[in-house]
């Protein structure tokens, strides 16, 4: 059977529009006119209103060969009828009609429009009978998004005694994930190469937890989590599978074995460590064929800077008037941040400020957060403390106006107790460490143990010209988190109590970061480095 024309069958819908929607009426019976002050022109098939008071635009394509321009002409339409009657996006929705074998050409491009288009788009199969009159429709399901089988922060290093044994985990985890749910895992082996005496256990392996498909994951991981880790709670079904893989693990009583969490940042400062060496990768799932990815790639996925889902470690730019990727901007920062409230806030505080000034300007951050000053100093001292410690470097930088700078910093107020008595007070003694290590709560002992020492979360802002470096004639501001909230203090509006804060956060007159702190007690951080470092292996 040939369709009829499209006239002809807009004209038998229209008369009768209850066959695509109940409720559905027509504003004029013939072809909606635009206007033409836009440089554009033509009609819209059918112009209805729902139920709802909702203006509706029906698109009504009868032959594949013109089904490409659907999409164009619906977003055209919409659009000037929107500028026509004033409409707010809520109040105007799109509807394709089409044969059904159209349906083959327009289903992909149909439903990514709809997941991410600002008004409702939906599609219906036209039903015709013998004479070609139209009889119904039916609703077309459109395609949900594809999932995305990414690595997420969710990570954990075990150390094995041979290379056989780490063969023999990876058996193990493999097996687990494949119970799960064909789990999505990528690994690393790392090989212990230099200084081997320190460690038992010199075969690590770096295994970061992708992406869980909830329509294929076992029902184990759908019961969400509701336990103390902050970074959990974005991705509860991964680290509950994680938990499932490290359980099995340990009831297989391998010996020697040793498991310890991991951040996506670890994994960087390993692979700069001339101690460790990264011998190559493995995976399970979207991951099983590593030989697909060139080796880069797949050190970036698992150090999270090809998305910026590394928890301690990110760098990314965004302008705040690309709406979409402003949000997503935000929330990568948020989760680079999780565990630091402070710095949390004050760089929430500082971003909401700045994104009305920037425009069409950039917005650049550097975060890394690793909220563990104890594995710091166990790791890093004394030559590689400048890669572990915490930092925040940002700047902001409008079209014309004023560039914003900011620093984040861990200063010490001059006050509190020695390193060796603080460390031993909160984490008793190195197995106490371990077991918080393993627990996923040492971000929790390290607040603890900040405020033992005097150490403190800051932002220090300076304010100049744009496109011109930091000078002293730039206004300088001290961001703080106190518990009524963020506080924001400057040298140019309140220059008094400017000095007063700078004060209340300086050591002897002048800001100590942790690192210069560290300088200053040498001894007790040489103490506190060789009484812990033999009971880790990352070392």
């Amino acid at each position: 059977m040939r369709p009829p024309l499209e006239n002809v069958l807009r004209n038998a819908l229209v008369q009768n529009l209850e066959l695509i929607e109940p409720g559905l009426r027509p504003v004029q019976f013939e072809e909606y006119p635009l206007p033409n002050a836009h440089g554009t022109r033509g009609s819209i098939d059918i112009l209805a209103r729902d139920r709802h008071q909702m203006w509706v635009v029906i698109e009504l394509k009868r032959s594949r060969s013109s089904a490409r321009q659907a999409l164009h002409e619906v977003n055209k339409y919409t659009e000037l009828l929107c500028r026509e009657k004033n409409l707010a996006p809520d109040r105007i929705r799109a509807v394709i009609v089409a044969m059904p074998d159209d349906w083959e050409e327009l289903l992909i491009a149909v439903s990514h429009a709809a997941r991410d288009w600002s008004h409702d788009l939906r599609g219906y199969r036209l039903l015709l009978d013998s004479s070609g009159a139209p009889t119904g429709t039916e609703r077309v399901e459109l395609l949900p998004r594809a999932f995305e089988p990414r690595v997420t922060p969710i990570h954990n290093l075990f150390f094995f005694t041979t290379q056989e044994q780490r063969e023999q985990g990876w058996k193990i985890i493999s097996k687990v994930a494949d119970e799960l749910g064909a789990l999505d895992l990528l690994a690393a082996d790392l090989d212990r190469v230099a200084e081997k005496h320190y460690i038992p256990a010199p075969f690590g392996l770096y295994l970061a937890v992708g992406r869980v498909n909830k329509e294929l994951a076992a029902s184990d991981l759908l019961g969400g989590y509701d336990g103390p880790e902050p970074f959990a709670t974005e991705h509860q079904a991964e680290y509950l599978a994680l938990c499932a893989i490290c359980n099995r693990l340990a009831r297989s009583e391998m010996r020697g074995m040793n498991m310890e969490s991991a951040q996506p940042g670890l994994l960087k400062n390993l692979a700069d460590n001339p101690n460790w060496a990264i011998q190559g990768f493995r995976g399970t799932g979207a991951y099983d064929d590593t030989a697909a990815f060139e080796q880069q790639d797949l050190l970036r996925f698992l150090t999270g800077d090809e998305r910026g889902d590394s928890q301690v470690l990110y760098t990314g730019t965004a302008s705040p008037q690309v709406a979409s990727r402003w949000q997503a901007f935000r929330q990568e920062i948020r989760q680079s941040l999780a565990g630091n409230h402070e710095w949390e806030s004050l760089v929430e505080g500082w971003l909401d400020e700045v994104s009305p000034k920037v425009g069409d300007g950039d917005v650049g951050l550097h975060v890394y957060n690793p909220c563990d000053l104890l594995q710091a100093i166990i790791h890093g001292w004394p030559d590689q403390m400048e890669n572990l410690l915490p930092m925040v470097v940002g700047e902001a930088v409008p079209r014309q106006g004023l560039r914003s700078s900011v620093r984040g910093v861990l200063c010490w107020n001059g006050q509190g107790m020695s390193l060796p008595d603080a460390v031993r007070l909160v984490y008793r003694d190195p197995l106490f460490l371990m077991s918080n290590v393993y627990a996923g709560t040492v971000w929790e002992r390290d607040r603890e143990l900040l405020d033992l020492l005097g150490l403190h979360y800051v932002l220090l802002e300076s304010i100049g010209p744009a496109w011109t470096e930091a000078s002293a004639s730039d206004e300088h501001r001290i961001w703080v988190q106190h518990e009524q909230g963020v506080r924001v203090y400057s040298s140019a509006s309140n220059p008094r109590e400017y000095t007063q804060v700078y004060t209340s956060i300086a050591a002897d007159g002048e800001i100590v970061p942790v690192r210069q702190y560290l300088v200053r007690h040498s001894r007790e951080a040489e103490i506190v480095a060789r009484e812990y470092r033999a009971f880790v292996h990352a070392v």
